[in-house]
């Protein structure tokens, strides 16, 4: 329940920022006038964007523990604290990237460009960058954990892992200095998203299974 109230704040701060705004989201790597004609045009937007992202990252935090929760049950307990760690790091930087969207909008910070760009370019690594690789150890280690514990079948186990390598690769996007790889960002966080999704639903229904049999 908990990934899907986050997907939906998580999708809902990305539309603010994407289908309310007067213009597209400005890149990393955008010039400070773009930038700053951007945050002017759209204050409200970029606000409410920020707190709809913030709360998605505590839902998500949520969503992490009930996970590791399950893993630790099984008996792995590293696994278990190394997708809760990725998981409180991932969220961290999604809660950091939300709330510095105010820090971003203050108008001092907009009166000067070249500060407004930094904090802007902050927001995106931590938003981008930090909560993907972040999401690497959740969804490798979760898998085979879960794999081994025959909770998962095999094939969604090693998808995980596959997500992860996919993931961790996105920090990749940090070596050129031109951000050409910044689609692996997008790319690693909507299919690992995708996996937890997928696998949540698994997990409940193996649970309701489970009681079933009690019964």
């Amino acid at each position: 329940m908990s990934i899907a109230v986050f997907f939906g704040f998580f999708i809902l701060g990305l539309m603010f920022h994407s289908a309310l705004a007067t213009a597209t989201y400005p890149a990393a790597d955008d010039t400070a006038e773009l930038i700053v004609r951007w945050r002017q045009d759209n204050g409200s937007v970029s606000r409410i964007s920020g707190a709809a992202l913030s709360i998605s990252a505590l839902l998500f935090a949520w969503f992490s523990a009930w996970f590791a929760t399950v893993i630790h049950r099984t008996g792995r307990i590293q696994a278990a604290l190394v997708t809760l760690a990725g998981g409180l790091f991932s969220a961290l930087g999604l809660l950091l990237s939300g709330v510095l969207q105010w820090v971003a909008q203050r108008p001092e910070n907009i009166a000067e460009a070249p500060v407004l760009r930094v904090v802007h370019q902050i927001t995106f690594v931590l938003g981008g960058p930090m909560v993907v690789v972040s999401l690497a150890p959740v969804v490798a280690v979760g898998g085979i954990a879960l794999m081994r514990a025959k909770l998962l079948p095999r094939w969604l186990g090693w998808t995980g892992a596959v997500m992860g390598v996919l993931a961790l690769g996105s920090v990749v996007m940090l070596l050129p200095e031109d951000g050409s790889l910044t689609y692996l960002v997008p790319l690693g966080r909507f299919l690992s998203l995708l996996w937890l999704t997928v696998v949540a639903v698994v997990l409940a229904r193996h649970r309701g299974d489970r009681q079933e049999a009690r019964i």
